[in-house]
């Protein structure tokens, strides 16, 4: 799994210089002079507090699926943290950390797993309504403005995806038969991170008894009128916290965008991104925001060219992706946990 990684890494990394090695960096190198640093201190603030809060209000919104269970917000907030690391790290798409959160939850405040994992299926699944609702927006408007059809396409493709996501989770939820089906699964999905493979005949010996307490767990969540109702709100207010951060990284950098254009690249790009390609989606995330801001902007008002849209973007990763990680590194540390155990063959017995 290291060396598996670590090849994945280099993909990613290569694909940003070669990024970079189709930009004029002369313009951008200009552009960044040009900045003022009183400026840019203020942005980056503002940014960097920010990324606290929509982490923290998504740690709120697991806590919200797990009102019936008796947790602890200072375990929830490590272990979302955690997950946020493992999601940057290991090639499994953007929902990679969710085992790791349900475990850490299971061992640090003692929830059975059936809860636990339940749980984090839920929190994932409350993210699709508001993904919905972006779409249509992002469709709405793209149709309105002339872009070509490919982006619309594409769109309802994201959107097909997002629709077999939510008939998998509401399936699991009311058929017995859905929830095995879907457990094994999970169980060959998360033999890929090392740690677990350690549990996995445990999980198959027990299989039938885990089903039964997975399938009354996820049922108590999903019909919890409760956390679908602040689930959801909650759910909506990040994602709209992350459109401004991508706007708000464009303001940093002096450079003009339309709202409206950040909002379509920021849906297609973070839709694309759950689809399990390479770690933290690097590299994808960079060429697919560039090429995105490059075409949607030539048909609004403000045109953002490559240059500009590469600088907009690496602004935002470093909120999303690098703070993220270090939090979840700290947050790791400060439970006990070895990071190393989890995403590699070593230790392993």
């Amino acid at each position: 799994m290291e060396k598996r990684t670590a090849i994945l890494f280099f993909i990613g990394i290569t694909l940003i210089i070669l990024l970079f090695h189709t930009l004029d960096i002369r313009k951008i190198e200009d552009k960044l002079f040009e900045i003022p640093v009183v400026d840019l201190i203020f942005y980056l603030t503002i940014l960097f507090i920010l990324q606290i809060f929509i982490m923290l209000l998504s740690a709120l919104k697991w806590r919200i699926v797990l009102r019936n269970s008796d947790v602890s917000m200072k375990n929830i907030i490590p272990a979302a943290f955690v997950g946020y690391l493992i999601n940057n790290i290991t090639p499994v798409g953007l929902a990679g950390g969710e085992p790791i959160r349900a475990y850490i939850l299971y061992k640090m405040d003692n929830v059975d797993m059936p809860t636990s994992a339940s749980s984090v299926i839920v929190d994932l699944f409350l993210e699709i309504f508001p993904l919905f609702l972006m779409i249509l927006i992002s469709i709405f408007i793209v149709i309105s403005n002339g872009v070509p059809l490919f982006i619309s396409f594409t769109l309802l493709l994201l959107m097909l995806i997002l629709t077999i996501l939510f008939l998998i989770v509401v399936s699991v939820a009311y058929k017995r038969t859905y929830s095995v089906t879907f457990l094994r699964t999970m169980t060959k999905i998360i033999s890929v991170l090392p740690f677990f493979r350690r549990y996995t005949g445990r999980l198959r010996d027990e299989f039938d008894d885990i089903t039964n307490r997975f399938n009354r767990a996820i049922k108590l969540h999903m019909l919890d009128n409760h956390v679908i109702v602040y689930g959801i709100t909650v759910s909506i207010l990040v994602w709209g916290l992350r459109i401004l951060r991508l706007y708000l990284s464009f303001m940093a950098l002096g450079v003009k965008v339309s709202l409206t254009t950040v909002l379509v690249v920021e849906t297609m790009v973070s839709a694309i991104s759950f689809l399990p390609l390479l770690p933290g989606a690097l590299g994808i995330w960079e060429w697919t925001s560039v090429e995105l801001f490059s075409i949607i902007s030539s048909y609004s008002d403000i045109y953002v060219n490559r240059e500009f849209a590469a600088m907009g973007t690496i602004m935002n990763r470093i909120f999303f992706y690098l703070i993220p990680s270090i939090f979840g590194i700290v947050s790791a540390l400060y439970l006990g946990m070895n990071i190393s155990k989890i995403t590699t063959d070593k230790n392993i017995k």
